[in-house]
């Protein structure tokens, strides 16, 4: 669908609801609009299935708000608010605006001071011992999914591909990106609280460097990603700016063994905390449910 179109639709479909509506994003199944809501006054972002994409992708749409019901409000998970039907029967998810994404600031700035990145690790890692305390498993942790309020503050957002391990425990995701998706997953193997670990150190190396550690460079083949990522052993990050032991650390997250990684998002954000600690950074606290 051409972006026009797409405008279209935010103008004529959102209109009776919100005021003030704007394009945000359009991927390949789903566009976000920006607009103010009339009954609450408030700026939110709705998250609408593209004309053109099966009514399966109705079914995820629903299985994303479920989800983010389960987890209720957590101040480093994108809040929901309400799902409602379009005129034509697609389903419409209403949720936090954010008005910018970490995969927007690499773009533009190219890397993050690794004091930064540490706090910022020890937030998204508190949002997926949340989600995995609930039966959750959000299996695409990548700079494009987590989102930055207007104060800054990261939120986890792309909850496309999560499981809920017990509906569907063992279950792959239907599908899957390369950078910073688990060896384990794109072999087809289940998914578990360690691949979201791995999505995590995958992204804060990203982050800290401002590439993808196995990506040579933006736009490259999908395929050439894979293999190394199935095949390579991650290199450290070597620079006079990041501690060793945040290096060790985000290296291990990234093992190829699921068992050999640090054993959950917690015991992750603790150790990010520990070297907080001992570089003399702020301390930053892992907020959990």
């Amino acid at each position: 669908m051409a972006l026009a179109a797409r405008d279209w639709l935010a103008g004529a479909e959102l209109g009776d609801r919100f005021t003030d509506v704007r394009l945000q994003s359009a991927g390949t199944r789903c566009t976000v609009y920006v607009g103010t809501e009339q009954s609450a006054q408030r700026q939110v972002a709705v998250k609408v299935p593209d004309e053109n994409i099966g009514p399966w992708l109705h079914d995820v749409l629903d299985h994303e708000a479920d989800i983010l019901a389960r987890v209720g409000a957590h101040p480093n998970i994108v809040t929901y608010y309400e799902r409602y039907a379009l005129t034509d029967g697609r389903p419409a998810l209403v949720m936090q605006y954010c008005p910018t994404s970490l995969d927007d600031v690499l773009r533009g700035d190219g890397r993050v001071p690794p004091e930064a990145v540490a706090s910022l690790g020890i937030k998204v890692a508190g949002a997926l011992e949340t989600l995995h305390r609930a039966d959750v498993l959000h299996c695409d942790v990548r700079p494009r999914n987590i989102l930055l309020t207007d104060l800054g503050e990261p939120v986890l957002a792309g909850f496309d591909e999560a499981v809920a391990t017990d509906i569907g425990a063992g279950h792959p995701p239907m599908h899957v990106t390369t950078a910073h998706t688990a060896p384990e997953l794109l072999e087809g193997q289940p998914a578990g609280p360690a691949s979201d670990v791995y999505g995590l150190a995958s992204t804060l190396y990203e982050t800290i460097t401002g590439r993808a550690a196995f990506r040579a460079y933006l736009g490259e083949s999908p395929a050439k990603v894979i293999v190394r990522v199935l095949s390579g052993t991650v290199a450290p990050i070597v620079s006079s700016e990041v501690p060793i032991e945040l290096s060790d650390l985000i290296t291990w997250g990234m093992h190829s063994d699921p068992a050999a990684r640090p054993p959950s998002a917690a015991w992750f954000a603790e150790e990010l905390g520990r070297i907080q600690r001992r570089e003399g950074w702020p301390r930053t606290r892992m907020v959990t449910r």
